[in-house]
């Protein structure tokens, strides 16, 4: 936030009416080089215009915040429109009548009345005389107020983001605690060393779940090397009936993607291929980062049971949402699943550290 906008949008006491000091002088200074075109400026003027700048400013906070923000909560046209006149005649007759007969008179004792002082066009410009510095407060409110709805509205969005995507990864974590849990149940029974291993692989799955998914963006080195470990729990759990394919491909440095996003991906390439196939088991994997993007490419064997599963499951339906809520429309995700494969391709925007 810059310097100017900490005042304009500031809320400390001393701020505010330092910001109102200042546009009520400006004002007064712009009211006094418009006059000095036609006339001698003297000191009575100035006293004069100074003078009624309270009241001015009186019939402004009136309306910005009394009038006008009572007609935007009960749409009430009659008492606005009621409220404006009534300020316009105050304007026009009561700080007239301010102005000639009773601060000149103090200031300035020989000041001679213009003849016809209350005739319609006196009072017509009297009040135009001060419509511009009432105008611009009332515009300059309305732009405050514009912008800070807006503000509003995307904090509220934020969260509201924030709270779906922490829903949507509490999710999934139980999904994986249970398999791999399954896992080291398995090894505990057979009684192989292996166990040691299964524990190790966990423990890194589980510290990435507690300590990195609260994180709303993480390195992909650390989503990668998740991966791994969800590889090795499969490798240890499956042995050689399971050849995985995993290369990486990182041309940019510090890319930085949501936590928990590739992983539901690839971890729904294995449910049902190895629930359901024999013998062994291909899944590709592919993760790089081109130019601006990361790109995800995933690919497992389908058997001709599962060709219907599509995208149905939890996992694909987790990584939908969460893609929809970081990034709009602006990701590519394709599913294929034909020709006895199943393919998913994915290609997010690299996010920064700060996003």
């Amino acid at each position: 936030m810059t310097f100017f906008d900490k005042v304009v949008y500031s809320k400390t006491t001393s701020v505010r009416i330092f910001r109102h000091i200042i546009f009520w002088s400006a004002d007064c200074v712009s009211n006094l080089v418009v006059l000095s075109a036609d006339t001698e400026i003297k000191t009575p003027v100035i006293i004069n215009r100074i003078c009624v700048i309270p009241l001015i400013a009186l019939v402004t906070y009136t309306l910005i915040y009394y009038l006008l923000p009572g007609f935007f909560r009960d749409k009430n046209r009659l008492k606005l429109l009621v409220g404006i006149v009534i300020l316009i005649l105050f304007v026009g007759y009561g700080i007239r009548y301010y102005r000639l007969f009773i601060v000149y008179p103090i200031i300035d004792p020989t000041h001679v009345l213009p003849a016809n002082v209350w005739s319609f066009s006196h009072v017509y410009k009297e009040v135009f005389r001060w419509m511009p510095g009432i105008s611009l407060a009332v515009a300059i409110k309305m732009m405050k107020n514009k912008t800070e709805i807006q503000e509003k509205a995307e904090q509220l969005a934020e969260e509201k983001k924030a709270a779906e995507l922490a829903f949507l990864k509490a999710q999934m974590h139980p999904h994986f605690l249970f398999n791999t849990l399954n896992t080291l149940y398995s090894y505990s029974l057979q009684n192989d060393g292996k166990s040691e291993q299964v524990v190790l692989h966990l423990s890194n799955l589980m510290r990435y779940i507690l300590e990195e998914c609260d994180h709303r963006v993480i390195p992909i080195e650390k989503e990668i090397k998740v991966i791994s470990d969800y590889f090795e729990l499969k490798k240890l759990r499956h042995g050689t009936r399971l050849d995985i394919d995993f290369q990486i491909e990182l041309k940019k440095s510090r890319a930085f993607i949501s936590p928990l996003l590739m992983l539901p991906i690839i971890e729904n390439s294995f449910k049902h291929t190895l629930s359901s196939a024999r013998g062994l088991i291909h899944i590709t994997v592919r993760i790089k980062t081109e130019n601006k993007f990361i790109h995800l490419f995933v690919e497992n064997d389908l058997l001709p049971a599962d060709q219907s599963y599509s995208s149905r499951g939890l996992g694909i339906a987790n990584v939908k949402r969460q893609l929809a809520l970081l990034y709009g429309r602006n990701y590519s995700l394709h599913i294929k699943n034909d020709n006895g494969k199943y393919a998913v391709d994915l290609k997010v925007p690299v996010m920064n550290e700060y996003e």
